[in-house]
């Protein structure tokens, strides 16, 4: 089993054996993590994004998130990589719709036929994890490949692969992601021969993790 883990206190071989443990979500697990690695400025707008994102039916209202103060760009960014993943966004016009910077432009071009497991898989104690196919692997390393945008763009992709996620482990592995960079994704993907898919793992000590599905 490969994989890439940064600014962590447990082991790898901790982590992975907590994971392979398959226990179902905490129902005292955190409401919020570690979330550090992003500015106020865009922790603010990504909780107000996801506040407009209803996990129950997997809609993305982007009218609400703009009346609730998230900039035209994040919704449009927000919105590009939800609907990507898979997901139903309401209420954006076009106009809001052509401020899509370039990284929501990449993830728009990186939707795909998809293979390997998709979900919010649980909080395990040392932090949050989601298994994503490889369609929602390559939409996250083309929102992390440079450009502004990616904070929303990256938050759009975690969101719609893992609707029942708390909205602060969305923020938590946002914020580590766009810290990594999309090196440490492609290392986990070149670990999956097969299906391409990671596991992503949001640590409560800080930072982020992946391995191969």
């Amino acid at each position: 089993m490969a994989g890439a883990f940064r600014r962590r206190r447990t082991t790898p071989e901790e982590a992975a054996h907590a994971a392979e443990t398959n226990a179902p979500s905490s129902a005292s697990a955190p409401a919020t993590g570690f979330e550090a690695s992003l500015s106020a400025a865009d922790q603010a707008e990504l909780e107000t994004l996801l506040a407009a994102t209803d996990s129950a039916t997997g809609t993305f209202d982007a009218a609400k998130a703009l009346r609730a103060g998230a900039s035209e760009q994040a919704v449009a960014d927000y919105a590009t990589s939800y609907e990507a993943a898979g997901q139903n966004v309401t209420g954006l016009v076009e106009t809001v719709r052509a401020q899509t910077s370039e990284a929501g432009e990449r993830v728009a071009a990186a939707a795909s036929s998809c293979t390997g497991d998709r979900g919010y898989t649980g909080f395990y104690g040392w932090g949050w994890q989601w298994a994503l196919n490889s369609c929602d692997t390559d939409l996250l390393m083309a929102a992390l490949a440079g450009g502004g945008g990616a904070v929303a763009a990256v938050g759009g992709v975690i969101s719609a692969a893992g609707v029942t996620a708390p909205a602060g482990a969305v923020t938590a592995a946002a914020g580590g992601l766009v810290a990594a960079g999309a090196g440490i994704v492609g290392i986990c993907k070149a670990a999956s021969y097969e299906k391409k898919a990671i596991y992503l793992n949001a640590f409560v000590t800080g930072g982020v993790g992946c391995w191969g599905q």
